[in-house]
């Protein structure tokens, strides 16, 4: 059997070499000369030569539009069969538009093989795809402004949210004509999201500062834009008051007073013919002492979601006011705790800020309008959230009657 098969091989071997030989380059000739045609999607589209008064929409830093094309390849079986999306892209010389709604057609000229091995002008004999247009525009460049919103999120436990400074960038920004004009008529908006700040940070922050008024310094990783035209991009924000961007936190505590409040009725105009200080006047009690002809709130007071600054500034300025009203009208009185001189008392808050302040770059004196703009609406803030506490988790309430020809007060 051995020697039936060697002889099978050995008999008239050249032959048999030559016919094998033979073989093997007709099917390689076959082979290549065999048609076959292959859609490849998502091809990416490079644009070179692109004038500098021009730009093209969905254009990115690298020259490769954000657009891609699909193309229909027909040529050799044996190339065809192995390109796959990521082996070639398509090369544009814009320099060779006739106009600026430029309609392309893609030859074999406009491709490059983006793998070595793959030869694509011996082996591509026909190029076929969807009408494509490029769209030239004119390359401007404008002032966009630019709207920091309020935060997202919520802040790490034991802090509380402020406001954010600067509120309002400019962003400088190049890119077609139209698209730029209509940002420029809607301008652009950035968010940050609170709860991607740790406490450890902020703590580390409060353990540096000499307020409970914590100033958080935005990453630069945050503080990039979305560009509508330019789709999955985003650019860094260019304003120089950038570099300023921070958030600010109270630091939440449960402060005393350390001051004794006093304490009065207002007796509106239209009751008094019913109830007025001749008629019913305020009682004392453990609570309300009569000190150098007016009364006095002695009970311990602590108030919260202010900052020490604040406090500092107003609190010889409070009293808590009963409006008095006949019983026929309220058998329990209203009461609310009063700011005198308000006006003065931001004025004074304002100045202490800015003084105060740690990070102002500002010429000494001098308030820039933005700034004071804020700190008023955060003093006025404080003034409509601060409330009063005889403890921990306990809010002061008053339970205000009248009782014979006095208006008794207690707190609980």
């Amino acid at each position: 059997m051995e020697s039936m098969i060697a002889q099978f091989f050995i008999h008239n071997w050249q032959r048999k070499l030559v016919a094998l030989v033979t073989a093997i380059i007709i099917w390689l000739f076959v082979n290549h000369s065999i048609n076959e045609t292959h859609t490849i999607p998502n091809v990416p589209i490079r644009i070179i030569n692109l004038p500098a008064d021009k730009t093209i929409q969905g254009l990115l830093p690298n020259g490769i539009l954000s657009k891609r094309l699909t193309l229909t390849l027909t040529g050799s079986k044996d190339v065809v069969d192995e390109i796959e999306p990521g082996d070639l892209e398509v090369l544009l010389d814009a320099s060779t538009a006739d106009n600026d709604d430029w309609i392309v057609y893609v030859t074999k000229k406009n491709l490059v093989s983006l793998n070595p091995s793959i030869d694509l002008s011996q082996h591509i004999s026909q190029i076929d795809h969807n009408e494509f247009v490029v769209k030239l525009s004119k390359l401007v460049t404008a002032k966009i402004p630019v709207t920091i919103e309020s935060p997202r999120g919520s802040p790490p436990p034991g802090y509380e949210y402020l406001d954010i400074w600067p509120q309002h960038l400019i962003q400088t920004i190049s890119g077609p004509e139209e698209y730029v004009q209509k940002l420029k008529d809607k301008g652009l908006n950035i968010s940050f999201d609170l709860s991607e700040i740790t406490k450890a940070e902020l703590d580390a922050i409060k353990s540096n500062a000499r307020s409970d008024e914590i100033s958080f310094t935005v990453p630069k990783k945050w503080k990039h834009l979305l560009i509508p035209f330019r789709p999955n991009t985003s650019e860094e924000l260019n304003d120089f008051e950038a570099q300023s961007l921070r958030i600010d936190f109270l630091r939440k505590e449960l402060l005393p007073l350390d001051k004794e409040i006093p304490i009065r009725i207002f007796y509106p105009l239209g009751d008094l013919d019913k109830i007025n200080p001749e008629t019913f006047s305020l009682g004392t009690n453990d609570e309300i002492k009569k000190k150098d002809g007016i009364y006095i709130f002695t009970k311990t007071l602590y108030t919260a979601e202010i900052s020490r600054l604040f406090l500092d500034v107003i609190k010889n300025s409070l009293e808590i006011v009963i409006v008095a009203s006949p019983k026929s009208k309220r058998k329990v009185l209203a009461w609310s705790v009063q700011f005198i001189q308000p006006r003065d008392l931001e004025d004074t808050y304002v100045a202490f800020s800015i003084a105060n302040s740690t990070t102002s770059k500002e010429i000494p004196g001098i308030i820039p309008k933005k700034k004071e703009e804020l700190l008023r609406k955060r003093f006025r803030d404080y003034m409509q959230r601060m409330t009063l506490y005889l403890a921990p988790q306990k809010k002061l309430h008053l339970k205000t009657t009248i009782e014979g020809d006095q208006i008794r007060v207690v707190a609980y």
